[in-house]
């Protein structure tokens, strides 16, 4: 009898308290969304977004981090036009999009890609790069001093749109570069 009254009590207060709140239970929420994934797509996600990667364990927006940060090894001389500067410390590299033999960024997703890369050069010579996207100069970066024979700092910064697969590097997009190592860098992450 006393159970009987306790279940009683607590089921007439659970109907007094949803009637006067102001907000949605939870059976209407999910009567309104069926399942996380239509409520994920209701506010702007990414169907993917929500859901979890059972081989791994991990979500696949974890997993879609891009960011990686490069510096010169070794001073460059004399690199020609078309050439490819090559960084290869690699202190960063999420995603493992970055290949610190050849230098080139392949972009493991598609998306907007913020690159940015410095060039020391040597006192009174030059490096005109470029951030080359599939063979095709983006953005420039003109490092030359002539008068006064300092060492010259030099960097640029761009946003891309990128497609899985495209190929990104620094080249040289005129004369020869000449590039001191240690203070020369290349580095790039997705928003």
């Amino acid at each position: 009898m006393l159970l009987t009254f306790a279940v009683l009590m607590v089921t007439i207060q659970c109907r007094w308290c949803d009637k006067m709140s102001p907000k949605p239970g939870l059976k209407l929420f999910r009567e309104d969304y069926k399942s996380v994934e239509e409520t994920c797509e209701a506010v702007g996600f990414v169907r993917d977004n929500c859901r979890k990667d059972t081989r791994r364990g991990t979500s696949l927006q974890n997993r879609r981090m891009v960011a990686f940060d490069a510096r010169l090894n070794r001073r460059v001389n004399n690199l020609g036009k078309n050439g490819r500067v090559v960084f290869g410390n690699v202190d960063l590299n999420e995603g493992l999009g970055y290949n610190a033999s050849t230098g080139i960024f392949t972009t493991p997703s598609g998306g907007v890609y913020v690159f940015d890369w410095t060039t020391l050069t040597w006192g009174g010579l030059s490096a005109y790069t470029s951030l080359v996207v599939n063979d095709k100069l983006k953005s420039w970066n003109h490092c030359h001093d002539s008068t006064s024979k300092i060492w010259l700092p030099c960097s640029k910064m761009t946003a891309v749109k990128l497609n899985q697969g495209d190929k990104v590097w620094v080249g040289v997009f005129m004369g020869k570069a000449n590039i001191y190592g240690t203070y020369s860098s290349f580095s790039g992450y997705k928003l």
